[in-house]
């Protein structure tokens, strides 16, 4: 769902005056390597005003104008740092899974356990919960995932290298050769069940449950 920008121009039809649409151009985006501090914290209160709107409404009804509205932050400048919706929406996905994350691993308190099964299952029940919570996130998640937009497609890709990492981190003294199937396993789990929950096929507690039971058959005896 690309946006561009309109103006009109006035003719003659008929004997009446009519304004004929006339699109312009998309400005380029503002790469976020290239933003200075400001446009930083400018595109930082846009997500967030997104994330609050998707709370509010679901993502399907978030409106670009509406989010320039709830941010204060003026309609062009949007589509100058998100020019579509499709980008906007994994930008925020993105932001929103990084904080949990950061949650879930803060938690932790940085310690290390030779066993890394007790971590991976708390993150695991964390990462369920919260999505339980907020069902519209889960929603965007598997509808993201099936975006052709260029610029949401590069978000998604820098999620799953952040979500690889973080796995890398909880499985650290699982073999090498094992992680990236160990990886695997426990995101197609995940990702399962909690397509189950959002759509009514089981509850939470199942969902914790079957996750928990192949975690634990992964990670047994390793």
């Amino acid at each position: 769902m690309r946006s561009s920008f309109c103006s009109t121009v006035s003719a003659r039809a008929g004997g009446r005056t009519v304004n004929i649409p006339v699109e312009r151009p998309e400005s380029a985006v503002v790469a976020l390597t290239d933003m200075t501090s400001r446009q930083l914290v400018r595109r930082a209160t846009i997500i967030e005003a997104v994330i609050d709107l998707i709370a509010d409404v679901g993502a399907d009804a978030v409106q670009m104008r509406d989010v320039a509205k709830r941010s204060g932050v003026a309609l062009a400048t949007v589509y100058r740092y998100f020019n579509s919706k499709d980008y906007l929406l994994a930008a925020a996905l993105e932001d929103w899974q990084k904080r949990l994350t950061r949650r879930i691993l803060a938690s932790r308190g940085g310690r290390s356990d030779q066993d890394p099964l007790p971590g991976i299952l708390d993150y695991l029940r964390r990462a369920q919960r919260a999505f339980h919570r907020n069902s519209h996130m889960t929603a965007l998640m598997f509808q993201t995932t099936t975006s052709t937009d260029p610029e949401a497609r590069a978000t998604i890709d820098r999620m799953n290298r952040t979500n690889t990492e973080m796995f890398n981190s909880l499985l650290e003294g699982v073999a090498p050769e094992d992680v990236p199937n160990i990886t695997f396993g426990l995101n197609a789990a995940l990702s399962s069940s909690l397509a189950g929950v959002l759509t009514g096929m089981m509850t939470l507690e199942e969902s914790l449950a079957r996750v928990e039971w192949l975690a634990r058959v992964l990670l047994t005896d390793r």
